[in-house]
């Protein structure tokens, strides 16, 4: 069977943003030296969300939270866990600062903002059904951890038919090896991983109809 290749090109009629988990806690973390060092990341989103925004792309942020009581957790055991001591979920605390977003990308009117209490953007968020709602079938990703919740992200969508790219200056994790292993191997099965300058070109190009 012979596959013929998709276009490098980002359709903005058809494409919608997922800001996965870009948040005040993983962008402006309290700490100077980790601010100073995710602040690259942030200026990547302020780019890439302000050229969707120029051809009039959804722009869909999510953000992790879990209550304040804990409820809503299932810390189930895994090996990293384990070996860590780090739970196997981490999410910030509902309705606090750090569950928001930077004022450099903060969500405006129009966008979609989703809770999200799982890795997966789709799980039990509700952005799936908005996708066929707005009749978008193909995604632009970035976010953190590349290697977790990016990477089941987009692992789920290629599931759901949705042609996707990843932007690599707007992923961030705190295993370099694993998040660069994600975008360089893992990733690659499942989506297009493209730089910043390689998104904004695609974006840039007229749609053809």
């Amino acid at each position: 069977m012979s596959t013929r290749a998709t276009p490098d090109r980002i359709d903005a009629s058809r494409a919608a943003l997922i800001v996965y988990d870009a948040c005040r806690r993983a962008l402006t973390p309290a700490d100077p030296a980790r601010r100073a060092a995710m602040r690259p990341v942030l200026d990547a989103w302020v780019a890439l969300i302000g050229a969707c925004r120029a051809r009039a792309v959804p722009i869909i942020y999510t953000t992790p939270v879990s209550r304040a009581d804990g409820a809503d957790v299932v810390l189930l055991p895994t090996d990293l866990s384990v070996e860590t001591g780090v739970p196997s979920l981490t999410n910030c605390v509902e309705g606090t600062p750090d569950a928001g977003f930077p004022d450099e990308i903060a969500p405006r009117p129009l966008d979609y903002v989703y809770l999200k209490r799982r890795p997966s953007a789709f799980y039990g968020t509700g952005v799936a059904e908005l996708l066929r709602m707005l009749r978008r079938t193909a995604l632009v990703i970035g976010g953190g951890a590349t290697n977790r919740g990016v990477e089941t992200s987009v692992r789920e969508a290629f599931s759901m038919d949705l042609d996707t790219v990843v932007v690599r200056e707007c992923c961030w994790g705190g295993d370099g090896a694993a998040h660069a292993y994600s975008l360089d191997k893992s990733m690659k099965m499942y989506a297009r991983v493209r730089t910043l300058a390689q998104a904004l070109a695609m974006l840039a190009v007229p749609t053809v109809r």
